[in-house]
């Protein structure tokens, strides 16, 4: 197949998928958030923020990406492969049991009763399972195939969840999350032995130790971010924060956690391309990388403005009256997805450029920033103080992310974009705060602005126009023979 045109399913293959997916769990989410009261919400987010910190590091500790790597490199190994890091992955959750016991008898009341923990724990294997079941899919360039498999997990959870919430609160539904989850994973494993390859749980040493190699780089990264990423309820919590303010916090956070997937779906989508081109095409690959980085940026800007501004309106619409007091945090956080739509993407760049090791570097740095900072905000400025500390994490790390990408991709052009772009959303942000009308007015004259500060500062090239326009076209590509 044509590279462009693989990019370009790939691309809007998990695109659909993951923006389809889980813009239905953020609905259903806002209709959680409105049957439980504030506290209780509190409580579900926390277990699952817990589990999926936990998840990240013994179940994931980047054996996905190392698995579609092996995968592409070694075709003939593909069955060994993909059932040995499947059973590495089941094997693991055993360790992640024992931990969360003993937070659980640590922290004691500060955290969810262990029967709540430990329905979320099987809620993130499940979900762990079937990231890396579909995560194959990737290997073979088939992500339309990963794409249905998480609309269906999501709209099943959706279903039984509904049915849950009328019969309980939040047992109930963490029940029904996990079933449904479990559901999944079993058609998911049936699809593929089906379609693509049988993920047949089995053992090789050799294997699994090659792909925690692989993935060690990518593991780092993973784990401190998500760390940083997902530990603010954790420390509000750990500060004897109130459960029914950790609830207001969990509300805004939903909703900044949904805007920041765009980027990775992106960077996951394009990184077997960005592998193969490595090796074949430098020039390709950096007019690829100008192209999505401006991309991601360019549209981060004006979604955190449009959030910030309105946040009042949207904690109200999403979740009711009753969680306004989270329209402040939605506010502060939102500004979080300009420097996360920038890294999160950046990331998988290093990957595919062999420099994974300055994702650790960057996630390091920004776990210092975000510790030193919720140590300082937190106990001063409650749950606000998380927000602000979310900010200088986000922001710390795609500093050190994107100076070596720019480092390695000179040609790309990038801090010159960057700092137009950013130059564009700074004069976005002024006039909207200047402007002396209704709000509606003041954001679509912040619009204009940032619309004729783009084209006036030259941040849009014909170049970069053809090269998406190539990309994106719907186009049929004729097949090539043999590929």
């Amino acid at each position: 197949m044509h590279l462009l045109s693989s990019i370009r399913k790939d691309v809007l293959s998990k695109f659909t998928g993951e923006v389809v997916s889980r813009f239905i769990f953020l609905v259903f989410f806002f209709y959680v958030g409105r049957k439980l009261n504030a506290a209780d919400f509190g409580g579900l987010n926390l277990a699952l923020s817990v589990t999926y910190i936990l998840g990240v590091l013994f179940l994931d500790p980047g054996l996905n990406l190392s698995a579609i790597h092996m995968l592409v490199e070694q075709p003939e190994q593909r069955k060994r492969i993909a059932g040995s890091v499947f059973s590495a992955k089941l094997l693991l959750f055993f360790p992640l049991l024992a931990v969360l016991w003993i937070m659980s008898a640590w922290l004691g009341s500060r955290l969810p009763s262990f029967s709540i923990l430990f329905l979320a724990a099987l809620y993130v294997l499940f979900s762990a399972v079937l990231e890396y079941l579909s995560s194959v899919t990737n290997a073979f360039h088939r992500m339309d195939l990963e794409a249905f498999l998480k609309v269906l997990n999501r709209v099943l959870i959706v279903l039984l969840g509904l049915v849950s919430l009328r019969i309980g609160y939040t047992f109930a539904l963490l029940t029904s999350m996990v079933l449904a989850t479990f559901a999944a994973c079993v058609f998911a494993w049936v699809l593929l032995a089906w379609r693509l390859i049988e993920v047949i749980p089995q053992w090789n040493f050799s294997t699994v130790r090659q792909a925690f190699w692989i993935g060690l780089p990518i593991a780092g990264t993973s784990i401190i971010a998500a760390v940083y990423l997902k530990w603010d309820l954790l420390v509000l919590s750990y500060f004897n924060i109130s459960r029914e303010q950790i609830g207001w916090y969990a509300g805004g956070f939903k909703i900044v956690e949904a805007f920041s997937a765009l980027p990775s779906i992106l960077g996951a989508a394009l990184f077997p391309v960005m592998v193969e081109l490595r090796k074949r095409d430098h020039e390709l690959l950096n007019r690829l990388l100008g192209l999505s980085t401006k991309a991601v940026v360019l549209f981060a800007l004006p979604i955190a403005a449009t959030v910030s501004f309105l946040s009042r309106e949207i904690v109200v619409l999403a979740y009711g009256v009753k969680y306004l007091p989270g329209a402040s945090v939605l506010a502060i956080l939102i500004w979080c997805i300009v420097p996360i739509f920038l890294y999160f993407y950046l990331v998988f760049v290093n990957i595919a450029s062999g420099h994974a090791k300055y994702n650790v570097l960057a996630g390091f740095a920004a776990l210092i920033a975000g510790l030193t900072t919720n140590a300082i905000l937190v106990p001063r400025l409650g749950y606000l103080g998380a927000a602000w500390s979310a900010l200088v994490a986000n922001t710390t790390f795609a500093l050190v992310a994107t100076w070596k990408v720019c480092s390695l991709f000179r040609k790309a052009t990038l801090p010159s974009m960057l700092l137009r772009l950013v130059a564009a959303g700074g004069v976005m942000v002024s006039v909207i705060l200047l402007t002396p009308a209704p709000l509606p007015i003041q954001l679509v004259s912040g619009f204009v602005a940032y619309l004729v500060a783009l084209i006036a500062f030259g941040s849009l090239g014909v170049g970069d126009w053809s090269l998406a326009v190539r990309l994106f076209e719907f186009r049929v590509q004729p097949e090539v023979q043999g590929s």
